[in-house]
């Protein structure tokens, strides 16, 4: 199980989502300083967005690989 864990795409597909969440979070952090309301949340919802298809990337993968058995 762990060994899928480590395939090349679900790893980018990881790494990609962390990065876009963290510079999401960093910019909502920013946007949350200069007291700007619309922008936060604007921000939180592309970060639901990034996480919604992160999710159903995975779930894809993983439905992929038990059809290949």
């Amino acid at each position: 199980m762990i060994e899928k864990l480590y395939k090349k795409p679900t790893t980018y597909v990881v790494i990609i989502g962390l990065i876009l969440t963290v510079y999401l979070f960093i910019t909502l952090m920013n946007f949350a300083d200069e007291g700007n309301l619309v922008m936060v949340l604007l921000t939180s919802v592309s970060i639901g967005i990034v996480a919604f298809f992160i999710t159903r990337t995975l779930g894809h993968q993983k439905q992929i690989d038990i059809y290949k058995r």
